[in-house]
């Protein structure tokens, strides 16, 4: 069993996937060395210095993911594009009650949680009508 199935069954999703990590690890790599180099010439907080490459990582392999238009394989007409859309906009209606629940229980701040909610779900919403904008357009070339 390869840990790419965890990703779907879909053959070229999983090396789309697959290729994505590992342009992001060659990424971290380089910036890691650079994140050494500042470590050793200037007095920047360790810390700090660990977190940027892993933040780099995750975020270029949410956003090449998001942009590369394989999320949504299945869509190719209008009437499937506007149900998923609808389907992405319960979904991020979801989240923001769910987030902000979650944060209400943590933090007992009914601002703060709806704050958190409310930004937790415009980007859930945001990156799933990027993704299948792409996925939409790609799909009707095919």
């Amino acid at each position: 069993m390869s840990i790419l199935n965890f990703f779907g069954l879909d053959e070229f999703k999983q090396q789309q996937i697959a290729r994505f990590i590992v342009e992001a690890t060659l990424l971290q790599l380089m910036l890691s060395f650079i994140m050494i180099a500042l470590y050793v010439f200037t007095s920047i907080e360790p810390l700090f210095l660990m977190v940027i490459p892993f933040a780099l990582f995750l975020f270029y392999c949410v956003i090449r993911y998001m942009l590369s238009g394989i999320e949504f394989a299945d869509v190719f007409t209008e009437q499937e594009y506007n149900k998923m859309k609808k389907r992405n906009l319960n979904f991020a209606v979801w989240i923001f009650f769910v987030n902000g629940l979650a944060f209400f229980f943590i933090e007992e701040s009914l601002l703060e949680s709806s704050i958190f909610g409310l930004i937790s779900g415009i980007l859930m919403w945001s990156m799933n009508t990027i993704s299948l904008k792409k996925s939409y357009k790609k799909n009707k070339l095919l």
